[in-house]
């Protein structure tokens, strides 16, 4: 296989430096750095016309060549259970990482994949990628909630951003959809315990334009066809 060195997006110091071979290779989805690192001890990995050494530096226009067979990138999305820890899945006997987490006690869509160039791309907040979750909480959400959600929380700990978007539930008040676009580690808990309502149930649906609808808890779906290139597209992956 042959990989072209494309540095576009790095900062001008890295591209005057070049980067770590097993981090290009890592960035772009290729190859971990463990398993980079491995094939070029086992001198299977060339930079342009030379055998790869652990430490090597590629930079822009460089040519890798890898005389290896490489994995196939899949992409799948899971309906996590409530009560399940986020962990690594096999599928297929192949083993899938799990992009984000959700919390123990939270349920609903996880994104799976072999490809760590997405990993950056969704997790990165400068990003700003939607992610839209439903909760119900034991009391009333008045429109005093949606009021102060969508202006920022701030709580002792941290500083949350205002909610991209609120939406209450007119039938029922317990319910609220909230749209946000930071991901800070257990954000809607901390930013409705803030508002003192207790949470009794939490569950993404959405990241991105990727949606849950009717995924059974403790399934998977594959992303594939032309909902697979409008995701890679949207993170602006070829």
């Amino acid at each position: 296989m042959k990989i072209k060195v494309d540095l576009k997006e790095y900062k001008k110091e890295e591209k005057e430096s070049g980067i770590r071979i097993n981090k290009f290779l890592s960035e772009f989805g290729i190859l971990s750095r463990r398993e980079a690192d491995k094939l070029i001890a086992e001198k299977k990995i060339h930079i342009n016309d030379r055998i790869a050494l652990l430490g090597d530096r590629v930079k822009e226009n460089d040519s890798v060549f890898i005389n290896q067979e490489l994995k196939k990138l899949k992409y799948f999305i899971y309906n996590k259970k409530r009560g399940e820890e986020t962990a690594f899945k096999i599928i297929d006997k192949v083993r899938y990482e799990p992009i984000g987490r959700l919390d123990k006690e939270s349920e609903g869509l996880l994104i799976y994949s072999n490809d760590y160039r997405i990993v950056e791309k969704l997790l990165n907040p400068k990003n700003k990628l939607e992610r839209e979750y439903v909760v119900r909480v034991r009391e009333k959400a008045t429109p005093r909630v949606k009021t102060l959600l969508e202006k920022g929380i701030k709580t002792r700990e941290a500083s949350y951003s205002p909610a991209k978007k609120i939406t209450l539930d007119e039938e029922d008040r317990s319910f609220i959809k909230i749209v946000l676009v930071e991901g800070k580690k257990h954000e809607i808990r901390r930013m409705l315990n803030a508002l003192n309502l207790t949470i009794l149930s939490l569950k993404r649906i959405r990241f991105t334009f990727i949606k849950l609808e009717r995924l059974k808890a403790g399934e998977f779906r594959e992303l594939k066809g032309e909902e697979l290139k409008k995701f890679l597209e949207s993170l602006n992956i070829k």
